[in-house]
């Protein structure tokens, strides 16, 4: 599926993570949103529709003994849904969901929301519900003000293999199973294509 990929975390800007170093504080929680532009499993066409993954982990992500919740656009049929919650959970393989299902020892069944998802680069902007938000903006130059670009290049990047780094106005999740609030710290946004297995 080819997707606009929001991702944010109490991280520091870029994120040791990303070079598998281990989290600028010694845990990571996050929100991730994600925006299908074009996408199907199996027979099942899902363009347009949005999820979100708020996960939380004590260490290193690749450490495990993580913790998630899972939400999927409410606009969403009875079939896709059950095709995007295969997806999100990683059960049926492919893309970075794969990756996460093996880290996670606890999480909530993927749930509908109100999903709203504003794709405006280092602006953009994933909200669910009131459970939860991320909300990018542009790394500023501290002595300046200008904005400061910078982009991550992973060439086996699993999540994306380009990545535009931002700060984040706003990481904030108070779904009952997982509560934390942040702002200054990691963010990106990308546009990427993921395959299943």
């Amino acid at each position: 599926m080819h997707v606009y990929y929001l991702d944010a975390c109490n991280c520091d800007w870029g994120c040791p993570c990303q070079f598998n170093a281990k989290p600028t504080y010694g845990n990571c929680e996050g929100v991730s949103g994600i925006h299908v532009i074009k996408g199907s499993y199996g027979s099942v066409k899902f363009e347009k529709l949005n999820m979100a993954f708020i996960g939380s982990w004590p260490g290193a992500i690749h450490e495990g003994r993580g913790r998630a919740s899972f939400y999927i656009d409410d606009r969403a049929s009875d079939e896709q849904f059950g095709a995007l919650s295969k997806i999100i959970t990683g059960e049926a393989g492919g893309g970075p969901f794969k990756v996460y299902k093996s880290t996670i020892d606890s999480m909530q069944e993927p749930r509908r929301a109100r999903i709203t998802f504003q794709a405006k680069g280092l602006n953009s902007r994933v909200k669910v519900g009131d459970i939860a938000e991320a909300w990018l903006e542009p790394i500023r130059n501290p002595v300046t003000g200008k904005i400061h670009r910078a982009i991550i290049e992973l060439p086996e990047g699993f999540e994306a293999t380009r990545m535009e780094m931002s700060s984040t106005k706003t990481v904030v999740a108070r779904d009952g199973f997982l509560d934390f609030k942040y702002s200054g710290t990691y963010g990106s946004f990308q546009q990427v294509t993921w395959k299943g297995p």
